[in-house]
């Protein structure tokens, strides 16, 4: 079960937002995980063509979502959002044969359709469902499936023509060409 905190105000907020500005997703995070939301990019990562999930990296100047602060237009968010529907099915929403990084692959045909996604730092929910440990040792045993982690990296290669795909929690930007830098990789999925 997820609860949101302020579940009334969070609402309100997201709703807000999607009928004020052109933004087509409007997300937060899970209370005690790392800032999920980041850029996705493309490139040669580790030496082969990749694509990476730099969580936390963000446009957040001043004036990105007028009247909201703490808001800050990303690639990505957290699987806690709302949506304008149409959207969502015109691109195709999730792939139901993922069961792992699904997430990634429906904010990769996000970006690709040049939907607006906007991160609120103050949109938080708890998932009471689990404790932290169990949730932790569950998740992690989903994830590390190799049947999973085969089959998803199939598909990425198949539909992105990508070698891997990694979340990257510590980066760096390049002065000079603006490049994001890996510097800490968290998840990895296709690496043999």
């Amino acid at each position: 079960a997820v609860v949101s905190t302020q579940s009334t105000g969070n609402i309100e907020k997201m709703i807000n937002i999607l009928d004020t500005t052109d933004a087509t997703i409007v997300g937060g995070k899970f209370e005690g995980f790392i800032k999920f939301a980041g850029a996705i990019r493309f490139g040669y990562y580790h030496k082969r063509q990749e694509f990476g999930m730099f969580s936390g990296h963000c446009n957040h100047g001043p004036g990105v979502v007028p009247a909201h602060p703490n808001c800050e237009q990303c690639d990505s968010t957290s699987n806690i959002f709302l949506a304008k529907t149409q959207p969502i099915i015109k691109i195709g929403g999730w792939s139901p044969e993922l069961k792992i990084a699904e997430h990634a692959d429906f904010f990769v045909k996000v970006k690709g359709a040049g939907l607006k996604v906007i991160y609120c730092d103050d949109i938080e929910v708890i998932n009471q469902q689990e404790t932290p440990d169990e949730r932790s040792r569950s998740y992690q045993k989903l994830r590390y499936d190799a049947r999973r982690k085969n089959r998803m990296f199939r598909l990425m290669n198949s539909r992105y023509n990508v070698n891997g795909l990694f979340w990257c929690s510590k980066y760096e930007v390049s002065e000079t060409t603006g490049e994001l830098i890996c510097q800490e990789t968290r998840h990895k999925i296709g690496y043999c």
